[in-house]
């Protein structure tokens, strides 16, 4: 798996106008401008905010249905399709979720998919660890640790981290959640920027997960990743108000090149 980069938290180029497209639409459609069975608007009407061709509007419609954000409706066009239809595991998705509204449930939410799922790989990682597992995770603890909080390479080392994990497990039909997992912690680390007590008081908690899987302790490899993933959720929330007074944050964040 390849660590994504921190700058850019979409699968998605905003720099190609179909993305910069699909973002608005998106956006709009999670945030209910345009609500659940709604008319999309087409090119012309979005030319008021953005340069917007027909062929760009047409590839941005093809993403947004593969997402199950919209749906094509015989004679009656475009709308947008209803949240229970909407591929909540994307990565794109997830992100645009955060732009649109980094709401309190959405959050707690995807930490109850982590919560479930992250321990359950740690027990299995240290279960099956190979040598070369043990070193890819050690790697990405020492990139955690060696560079200032929440800079580039620390942020790539702590995705790398849970990535290594997820491959240590060896199972792959858990690895498909890996991405969705990832993504979550990604916009976590967004949220929490700036909070450097929080990350220092992390890095321990990484330390103990990686001694379990090396020690081949399956169930406490479990109970301290359950221990991380809850503390994160807390320190997540705890920024979610500092973000909602800064609403262009994320959109910042988004967009950086």
């Amino acid at each position: 798996m390849r660590v994504r980069d921190f700058s850019r938290p979409t699968t998605l180029n905003p720099d190609r106008l179909f993305g910069q497209v699909a973002q608005k639409l998106a956006v709009a459609i999670i945030s209910g401008d345009i609500g659940a069975g709604a008319l999309l608007p087409n090119e012309d009407d979005l030319r008021a905010d953005i340069s917007v061709s027909r062929t760009a509007y047409r590839e941005a419609v093809k993403i947004l249905t593969a997402k199950g954000l919209v749906e094509a409706r015989p004679k009656s066009g475009t709308r947008a399709a209803p949240r229970e239809r909407w591929n909540l595991l994307d990565t794109d998705v997830l992100a645009w979720h955060f732009e649109a509204d980094p709401n309190e449930k959405f959050i707690r939410d995807l930490f109850e998919l982590r919560r479930f799922v992250e321990p359950s790989v740690a027990r299995l990682a240290a279960q099956r660890r190979t040598a070369a597992d043990i070193a890819r995770i050690e790697a990405a603890l020492r990139a955690m640790t060696d560079n200032p909080p929440y800079s580039d390479p620390c942020v790539r080392g702590d995705l790398a981290f849970h990535e290594a994990i997820f491959a240590a497990s060896q199972n792959a039909p858990l690895q498909c959640l890996a991405s969705a997992v990832i993504a979550t912690l990604q916009w976590s680390l967004v949220l929490k920027k700036g909070d450097d007590e929080a990350f220092a008081d992390s890095l321990p908690d990484h330390e103990n997960i990686l001694l379990a899987i090396i020690d081949r302790d399956g169930d406490l490899a479990a109970v301290r990743m359950t221990g991380l993933v809850i503390d994160s959720l807390n320190t997540t929330l705890a920024s979610v108000n500092v973000v909602q007074g800064e609403p262009d944050k994320i959109a910042r964040i988004n967009h950086t090149k």
